[in-house]
């Protein structure tokens, strides 16, 4: 079965312009079978603008984003060279159409690149160009993993892929990721979509305890390891409702 982006159909929960009307039937459907998801995206889209802005004031100018869709709607660049001018960013996704679509909404940026890679060969990531020019890594950088462990299956062992990475970089650089827990609720909605469209999206649900372990060998910070919305809010909109029940993890590591 062909599936629609998942990059585009979160493009349009974030009220973007790069998706079409097959993405959006297909989120319509998502939402149908679990209504709270789109919330999720947007709260995850939130929390990358706030991690950013923390790590430019930890001193970390460099970023690179692991899975990043469509960079657009306050997206890391956006927010970290608001901050500071001579941020620099890496982007990868390896869905051809959305790496085309997104160098042409980063046309004119020469501290921004795209890469199109997949993150399971992180060679092909720290190896390019792009990534040599923009990200110096005997300097701390900002790895972001935002929503990305979710599409990664056991069999690629998540962890060992995370340390591959980490494990390049800098002493003095972070890790910041979301996940989203395994639930009976999210679970129902896959089952439902399972029943009324068809396979449902190939997603890796995973507790608390196994996305705390992404995080071994790093010095956790405050406020640990937390639902999307209670990671450091600025304000109460951030927080929103019934914090403690949305089903999704965040988190953030610093490599001494």
């Amino acid at each position: 079965m062909t599936y629609p982006s998942i990059a585009r159909v979160n493009d349009f929960w974030l009220e973007g312009f790069n998706h079409n009307a097959s993405d959006q039937e297909y989120a319509e459907h998502i939402e149908l079978c679990a209504p709270h998801i789109p919330y999720l995206v947007r709260a995850s889209r939130q929390l990358t603008g706030r991690m950013v802005r923390y790590l430019v004031d930890q001193g970390v100018r460099q970023f690179i984003d692991l899975g990043s869709g469509i960079p657009t709607r306050r997206h890391v660049h956006e927010v970290a060279q608001e901050r500071d001018a001579e941020c620099t960013v890496v982007y990868v996704d390896f869905d051809p159409s959305v790496v085309a679509d997104a160098r042409d909404v980063l046309a004119g940026n020469d501290r921004v690149a795209y890469l199109a890679a997949d993150i399971r060969d992180p060679e092909s990531i720290f190896g390019a160009p792009e990534r040599a020019r923009l990200i110096d890594l005997s300097k701390p950088v900002g790895l972001l993993a935002i929503e990305t462990l979710l599409y990664v299956s056991d069999s690629d062992n998540p962890a060992a892929l995370i340390r591959s990475f980490v494990d390049r970089l800098a002493p003095g650089s972070y890790l910041g990721m979301t996940h989203c827990s395994e639930n009976a609720e999210l679970r129902s909605g896959l089952e439902i979509f399972s029943r009324m469209f068809g396979e449902p999206p190939d997603v890796a649900l995973r507790g608390r305890e196994e996305f705390e372990g992404f995080f071994a060998g790093l010095d956790i910070v405050e406020p640990g390891v937390v639902p999307v919305t209670l990671w450091n809010p600025l304000t109460e909109e951030d927080v929103g409702r019934n914090a403690h029940l949305a089903h999704m993890f965040a988190g953030m590591g610093r490599k001494s």
